[in-house]
């Protein structure tokens, strides 16, 4: 097996930890032991070498003990992991499901596991469904009877097939090889002094490379994990309080806009003790430094200690942590001045144990600021279905930024790219799946992330209309977009054709269009 698969099996059948999961159906908590987790795993990869081992097996569906015993099971039997999210609110489930294997199926994956009503979403396609596409229960293969016999030799299949930006086939896929996985999430146990003592508590998907990072380097790292489903933090937010002084959790990690959320409304929080917490990562979108100061200051009277704040940079590209800073360090700032003046941003450390960063001078940035790159042990192979790269060159992030004396400091992005809790989605397809309703001028759709330092981020479409029913037009592009995007616009915006800005050549223009809606906010 690889060593990947061999690290995790050492450490889930000796460990004397738990892994806690989450019930909706009951609210309560179901506890296991982490030998009792490998046990499933090597029925599942008994099952999946039943089938002649797929290169690779995709999941959707709650992060149930079987979804968590799968993931392992797949590189128990030499299988790469792709995961996929279920359909949000507002989507059509039979869209979603046909957009789900469609993309499974664009990435080679032929084997897929899932439960409850996404189960039968996705059955319910046939025979639609791609060919020789298998879906089935995952408590069907969590209970075959009989365990993985000897450990299959080491197979080149990527461990983790990752999206990068976007919810559709047209982003691409990172191929993370199993030492890779490993790296990284030894890096960051590293960085972290993760240690059995250690208690996580996650709501964060598993289809995101830092929800599914933080899953791993639990369970390598030996340490409890309490594990709710993004459903249930979704549905009461606060919970996500409750659930770390229930655990006593010592590490946690979130999207910004939930550190937002509570400090914002931190008066509707009691009851709660977060004095065990030593490490709070906030990471996967860019880090308001208000919010994060205001969250920790609303927070100390519960016992949270300062110290804990810990912004974070990552990307999937490096399976998931690039930057991290070391415990205790907290929230540092630095400054960057231009003739609109000075932003402050977060610090967000050095890189881990076996990654390298540097910044590539840019002509348009200000002075000190350039592109950060990056290389490393954790880097992937490269994009599915393209050249791939070599560990010994610089990787191109597309982010910019600078090193202060406290660590790394990002202060732009991509500026296509839309930021949603935590994901990174292409305005682009967005734009096109708007554009297929009825009365929307194709080419004449503007998607635009807006209000990333509130409380509440949102997905605003402004688009140009032809037609008569605005308001069923509306709802049809909420449902498209929701389905297809897997992401539920806050807005949708009918302007009379020929009303979008565009510059001499045509071409959109999108900062303009932001400036219009904020003016009007």
């Amino acid at each position: 097996m690889s060593e990947l698969a061999a690290a995790l099996t050492a450490a889930m059948r000796t460990g004397g930890s738990d892994l806690v999961v989450f019930d909706r159906e009951s609210a309560a908590w179901r506890r296991h032991r982490w030998p009792e987790v490998h046990g499933l795993a090597e029925r599942i990869a008994a099952w999946l070498l039943d089938r002649d081992r797929p290169a690779a097996l995709g999941l959707v569906g709650e992060p149930t003990l079987e979804f968590v015993a799968a993931i392992v099971g797949a590189w128990l039997a030499g299988a790469g992991v792709s995961i996929l999210p279920g359909p949000v609110r507002g989507a059509e489930g039979r869209r979603w499901a046909d957009t789900t294997l469609t993309r499974f199926a664009g990435i080679g994956v032929r084997t897929v596991l899932s439960h409850g009503s996404q189960l039968d979403a996705l059955q319910a396609l046939d025979p639609s469904r791609p060919d020789e596409m298998v879906v089935e229960d995952l408590a069907v293969a969590a209970n075959t009877g009989r365990r993985c016999p000897e450990p299959p030799a080491p197979h080149a299949n990527p461990a983790i097939l990752q999206g990068t930006a976007g919810s559709t086939g047209t982003p691409k896929t990172a191929a993370l090889s199993p030492d890779a996985v490993l790296a990284n999430l030894r890096g960051l146990n590293a960085r972290l002094g993760v240690t059995p003592a250690d208690v996580g508590c996650s709501w964060l998907p598993l289809y995101h490379d830092m929800g599914l990072s933080f899953l791993l380097a639990s369970a390598l790292g030996g340490m409890s994990l309490w594990l709710a489903p993004t459903s249930a933090f979704t549905a009461s937010p606060f919970r996500w309080l409750a659930w770390l002084s229930e655990s006593r959790a010592t590490i946690t990690a979130a999207p910004n806009f939930a550190y937002n959320l509570v400090g914002k409304y931190a008066r509707r929080v009691s009851g709660v003790d977060l004095g065990a917490l030593r490490v709070a990562i906030n990471g996967g979108e860019p880090v308001d430094c208000a919010g994060f100061e205001r969250f920790a200051t609303a927070m100390a009277p519960f016992g949270f200690d300062a110290g804990a704040a810990t912004p974070s940079y990552g990307l999937a590209e490096a399976t998931c942590a690039v930057s991290v800073p070391a415990p205790g360090t907290g929230l540092r700032f630095a400054d960057v001045s231009d003739e609109t003046g000075t932003r402050r941003h977060a610090v967000l450390g050095a890189p881990i144990p076996g990654t390298e960063i540097r910044i590539s001078p840019r002509h348009d940035a200000p002075d000190g600021v350039g592109e950060i790159e990056i290389r490393g042990a954790s880097m992937m192979d490269g994009y599915l279905g393209h050249a791939p790269i070599d560990h010994q060159n610089w990787f191109p992030t597309g982010d910019l930024g600078f090193f202060s004396d406290d660590g790394l400091v990002v202060c732009g992005r991509a500026k296509e790219l839309i930021t949603l809790a935590g994901r990174n989605i292409f305005p682009t397809e967005i734009e096109t799946v708007a554009a297929q309703v009825p009365g929307v001028r194709e080419g004449a759709v503007v998607a635009l992330g807006t209000g990333e330092n509130s409380a509440r981020p949102g997905l605003i479409i402004a688009a140009e209309f032809a037609g008569r029913d605005r308001a069923g037009a509306r709802a049809e592009v909420i449902q498209r977009v929701a389905s297809v995007c897997g992401v539920v616009p806050s807005d949708v915006i009918f302007m009379a054709p020929g009303s979008l800005p565009r510059t001499s050549s045509g071409k959109l223009r999108r900062l303009d269009v932001r400036r219009s809606l904020e003016a009007v906010d």
